[in-house]
């Protein structure tokens, strides 16, 4: 298990992530809207929960807002989608995982 996890922070993929993460962490402005935006996804998930419709869609047309802006930086969008790639491979990992601890367990 440590061998595969070693090896997915060692791809060329998680690296890139990384590098973006050091820029992202450097600019004040960018983090203050990502941190905004988790804030919102909150609001968004407590308002959907509790049934606050109204609630919901303010915040989710704050919520669009501030992630088209969040966009406009360069690097933003092959962040999130870098992000979303190696989120789809864990879940990937964690199905193969979960397959064969089920095939032992047979």
């Amino acid at each position: 298990m440590n061998k595969l996890k070693e090896e997915f922070l060692n791809t060329d993929l998680v690296k890139r992530i990384q590098s973006l993460e050091k820029i992202i962490d450097n600019n004040p402005t960018l983090n203050e809207k990502l941190n905004s935006l988790k804030d919102l996804q909150k609001k968004m998930v407590n308002a959907k929960e509790f049934n606050q419709i109204n609630q919901y869609k303010a915040y989710k047309e704050e919520y669009d807002k501030l992630y088209a802006e969040i966009l406009e930086f360069p690097f933003v969008e092959e962040y999130l989608e870098l992000l979303e790639q190696a989120n789809n491979i864990l879940l990937d990992i964690c199905y193969i995982i979960e397959n064969k601890i089920n095939k032992e367990l047979k």
